[in-house]
């Protein structure tokens, strides 16, 4: 039972299908009435008018590697998909290397093409086996984000949020539109640090430690950035915003990490955040979710969603 106000709406869970293995992503294509589940082993299966087809839309296992947090995180329908039949994953590959990948549909129905692969890119994350973030998506500009960890271990021993020379711990903003062997996607001209020495043009926003997953609603984007020790954060900005730093790891949420204070200065707080409490009573791992714009529900309209890995709560 939720309750706005004075409006009290009950929800209920529905099963859309038999057990997934370590399922980690589900979505759909626009006006498509299938459902794509994502498996962490490496495998995309289709659930269709409540069944689960037996045949994997694509299988990917063998260049997956699923040690610590890796594995096929996420996917990402083009915005053209119904004509071209692009899409994009997200995973974590033999060398521990974050990888985002475009593969093709095939001619056969509900199978995509294995053989159709393109790199768009690849991350080396070398040292630790955390933080790999793990979402791509498509904006309302039509471009592509991809939402990268800071590389693990605990308080980014290596400190790239803070770096704009290396993309891990960054939102990535790319266009793939004209993607090809020779040139996998071009620099967007508004990306804040296109033609800087030193930085890396594809970087969108920085001072992030692990947005695992991150969101767009009309013109806003939502971050939720996994925390440390302490707190956890949804991070809200206008999609036209680049260039923005959200603090980590001088910062973790509002508070200075590490340290009694900090420099603010030209960083972004996070519009929510929560602390996790004696034993993690409230928490210990935001997992963002997305705002609700359908129709069925009319009393959640505009309501962004989010749970936490610990708790495994809904909340708005």
């Amino acid at each position: 039972i939720i309750g706005y106000g004075s409006t009290t709406l009950a929800l209920a869970l529905t099963d859309i299908g038999p057990a997934f293995t370590s399922p980690t992503f589900v979505t759909a294509p626009p006006g498509d009435d299938r459902l794509f589940v994502l498996e962490r082993r490496g495998v995309i299966r289709i659930v269709r008018n409540g069944a689960t087809l037996t045949q994997p839309w694509l299988d990917i296992s063998a260049s997956v590697f699923t040690g610590g947090e890796g594995g096929l995180l996420s996917m990402a329908f083009d915005p053209n998909f119904a004509s071209n039949g692009y899409f994009y994953v997200y995973y974590t590959d033999a060398g521990r290397n974050i990888v985002v990948e475009r593969y093709t549909a095939s001619s056969t129905p509900n199978l995509a093409d294995p053989t159709s692969s393109l790199a768009i890119l690849r991350v080396a994350h070398p040292t630790f086996v955390n933080h790999f973030g793990g979402l791509v998506a498509f904006g309302p500009d039509g471009l592509l984000y991809a939402g990268l960890g800071d590389g693990g271990g605990e308080g980014d021993p290596a400190g790239n949020a803070q770096n704009l020379d290396t993309l891990l711990g960054k939102l990535v903003r790319v266009d793939v539109r004209a993607a090809s062997v020779a040139q996998p996607y071009t620099i967007p001209p508004d990306n804040p640090y296109l033609n800087q020495a030193g930085r890396r043009p594809e970087i969108w926003a920085a001072g992030l430690r692990n947005p695992w997953r991150f969101a767009f609603d009309r013109e806003q984007l939502y971050i939720a950035d996994v925390g440390q020790d302490e707190r956890e954060e949804v991070d809200i900005a206008a999609v036209s915003q680049g260039g923005l730093n959200y603090g980590w790891d001088t910062m973790e949420g509002t508070g200075c990490f590490g340290a009694s204070t900090c420099d603010r200065t030209g960083l972004t707080l996070p519009v929510l955040e929560y602390e996790h409490g004696a034993n993690d009573v409230n928490g210990c791992s935001v997992t963002g979710g997305y705002v609700y714009r359908g129709t069925a529900m009319p009393e959640l309209a505009g309501r962004y969603f989010y749970s936490d890995y610990c708790r495994g709560f809904i909340k708005s």
